[in-house]
């Protein structure tokens, strides 16, 4: 496996926010993140590339349609 984080959410291609390898915290510390949402990261991009805050939020709102519009 590539240790190269990919900067882009794998749900949605915008900028994921990811600050885990940087001095700072990233905001996925305090932040819940669902382990069923992690369940449908395209395999090729687990592991590598993080979910933004925004598809985390919306996968937690309603996640038929997200997974709609993301997944299926």
């Amino acid at each position: 496996m590539s240790n190269t984080v990919v900067k882009e959410c794998p749900f949605c291609g915008k900028d994921n926010g990811c600050m885990a390898h940087e001095k700072s915290a990233c905001w996925c510390e305090s932040f819940p993140i669902p382990t069923e949402l992690r369940e449908y990261i395209p395999e090729d991009k687990k592991m590598k590339a993080c979910v933004c805050k925004t598809c985390v939020i919306a996968f937690t709102q309603n996640k038929e349609a997200f997974l709609k519009k993301y997944v299926y």
